[in-house]
């Protein structure tokens, strides 16, 4: 699917870009647990996940926004934090963030022509975005990456997030002494484990606590995006709620894709205690795949840890999938 994730959100205050690379320890930060992840080896001589670990977090520890603090109880997060880099080692300072989704827009545009030069590019994209953010675009990080194009026709992928906001999350991972050398949202990740498919088109469902992302893709662009929180208190509707969601997704996006839906993926963290995916057939008229990661890749782990690994490491795995 989507085989390089070619730039990122850096640390520093200002936008880079650089080539995908794979860092060698990996942490996610998600509503309920934060993780992390130690990987090994090369893609000639292949990857595999050395260490891992799960650290619970309350409820009210974690309140994923654009625009407003995240971390809302700093001395469980930073217990929590400390106890990921005693599990899994600093990385010598390069590591990556996977943040929530909730805390970062993601924007697909589309432009006529671009600037060659990268820092002209972003300005015009941060400048279409404005009206996409709640903050002032001027304290935002972007970046992008170029989909597709044709004559007279360029699709992008942007990412944007509150300067404030990463600051929190860097912060929080500042016993590393280093600097995040990436940074994406959950969903992101997950897209290099769409399988390659040029005749149809995909949906992915990420549902990670109370955050919903659905993403509708064709080749290997994404065609719709869509990324909402969810009434944590509404448990009887939760589920249709998910499903009507990801089919009004779909039929928005319908005209701009012209092809048939192929598969429709579903990703929960933690995994849905109920049938999910079941509800979710029923309102889409299609069958669901459950999304887990490559069980390879922890083959060197034990079997409690290889379980955590197939129930909250579909994001790591997709980074995996996308390094060259």
């Amino acid at each position: 699917m989507l085989k390089s994730i070619a730039r990122r959100i850096v640390g520093g205050g200002h936008g880079a870009t650089a080539r995908f690379t794979l860092p060698p320890v990996v942490f996610e930060v998600a509503p309920g647990f934060v993780s992390g992840f130690a990987v090994e080896g090369s893609k000639r001589a292949g990857r595999r996940i050395r260490k891992i670990a799960l650290q619970p977090l309350s409820p009210q520890s974690l309140d994923p926004h654009l625009s407003r603090a995240n971390i809302c109880n700093g001395e469980e997060f930073g217990r929590a934090t400390a106890g990921l880099i005693s599990a899994v080692g600093n990385g010598d300072g390069r590591f990556g963030l996977v943040l929530p989704d909730g805390a970062m827009r993601v924007a697909l545009l589309s432009f006529e022509s671009l600037p060659h030069d990268y820092e002209s590019a972003e300005a015009l994209i941060r400048w279409r975005m404005k009206d996409k953010l709640p903050f002032n675009a001027e304290e935002a990080r972007a970046t992008f990456q170029v989909l597709a194009e044709s004559p007279g026709r360029i699709e992008v992928l942007a990412l944007a997030m509150r300067d404030s906001v990463i600051g929190e999350y860097e912060s929080a991972f500042a016993a590393l002494e280093g600097e995040a050398a990436l940074i994406v949202p959950a969903a992101v990740a997950l897209l290099p484990l769409l399988p390659d498919s040029h005749s149809s088109a995909q949906v992915l469902i990420h549902v990670c606590g109370n955050w919903l992302t659905v993403v509708v893709t064709s080749g290997s662009v994404p065609y719709a995006w869509r990324t909402r929180e969810l009434d944590p208190l509404d448990v009887t509707n939760y589920e249709r709620e998910i499903a009507s969601e990801a089919a009004r997704v779909l039929a928005s996006a319908g005209d701009r894709t012209q092809a048939e839906v192929g598969s429709v993926w579903l990703c929960t963290r933690p995994p849905a205690t109920s049938d999910l995916a079941a509800v979710i057939a029923s309102a889409m008229d299609r069958e669901v795949t459950l999304m887990r990661p490559e069980p390879g890749l922890a083959s060197a782990l034990g079997q409690d840890d290889r379980s955590r690994f197939e129930q909250f490491g579909a994001p790591i795995a997709g980074l995996v999938a996308n390094a060259s």
